[in-house]
């Protein structure tokens, strides 16, 4: 019997070690059974340009910041910048059946305008069930949308086939900063439909993961993880900026939730 999706913190994440510590770790319990579990920096990096001066790290010195309900269909945050104060950041997540569905707002009370705002929200799918392990053939079951198709990514250009991770631009997102994926030769020279990316499972279990406004695709052959990061731009003192995300677990073929999600995302870009 298949369960929800519920989420939970692990209590690891606490360490005092900063290489292992977590300090926006969530876990997201995959519904199928004995489907493990999908766990998410939440950011594993957030900063704003220029310089990539940062705004959040995975390892910041605090304590897990996540408030999980007991019977884990809800979890959040919202917390102040340790390395720019006056910024914040606020996450709402809930549960139902088969998704968890995201709401990240940033706030901007530093007293000075931050300029594209970039944050890496890192899915770490290695203790899911049946999916992609270390440098195995995640680049050939982790899918994109391109003109309203799903391509893999090994079908795709790039200027390094040896690069161990492929980054892709959203339609439409002006924030162009890739020097990272066009250093190592990752980036992928297509623009993609929308911040959507799917894995397949070994059976016909698929994990996908969307947020709108979106910014980009990041998928690492070395370490199974995806991004479908969202976009912020600039943004000026006393504003703030709300970005909307799923992460979802299906068995449904993934045509069906792109027409949805293409749906989602067609909404007008902020670019200021």
């Amino acid at each position: 019997m298949a369960d929800d999706v519920r989420f939970s913190v692990d209590p690891s994440t606490n360490s005092r070690d900063p290489a292992r510590r977590r300090a926006y770790g969530l876990t997201i319990h995959a519904p199928w059974e004995n489907g493990g579990f999908l766990f998410v920096n939440f950011p594993e990096h957030l900063e704003y340009m220029p310089g990539t001066k940062g705004i959040a790290r995975h390892h910041d010195d605090r304590d897990n910041v996540w408030h999980v309900s007991d019977e884990g269909k809800t979890a959040s945050y919202d917390v102040e910048s340790l390395t720019d104060p006056g910024m914040r950041m606020a996450v709402e997540g809930k549960a139902d059946a088969g998704r968890a569905s995201f709401e990240m707002t940033l706030t901007n009370r530093t007293g000075e305008l931050r300029g594209s705002i970039r944050p890496m929200l890192c899915h770490q799918y290695g203790a899911l069930a049946g999916f992609p392990d270390s440098r195995t053939d995640n680049f050939a079951r982790t899918f994109v949308v391109i003109g309203g198709e799903l391509v893999a990514l090994d079908n795709l250009e790039v200027l390094s086939s040896e690069a161990y991770a492929r980054m892709a631009q959203a339609k439409g997102c002006p924030d162009h900063h890739n020097w990272w994926a066009e250093r190592m030769g990752g980036l992928i020279e297509e623009e993609i439909d929308f911040a959507f990316t799917a894995v397949q499972g070994d059976d016909d279990r698929k994990l996908i993961v969307f947020w709108t406004p979106g910014k980009c695709l990041l998928s690492n052959r070395a370490i199974p993880c995806i991004h479908s990061d969202p976009y912020y731009g600039n943004l000026a003192n006393g504003d703030s900026r709300t970005a909307k995300g799923m992460v979802i677990f299906t068995r449904e073929p993934l045509q069906g939730v792109v027409n949805e999600l293409t749906d989602l995302a067609n909404r007008p870009w902020e670019t200021a």
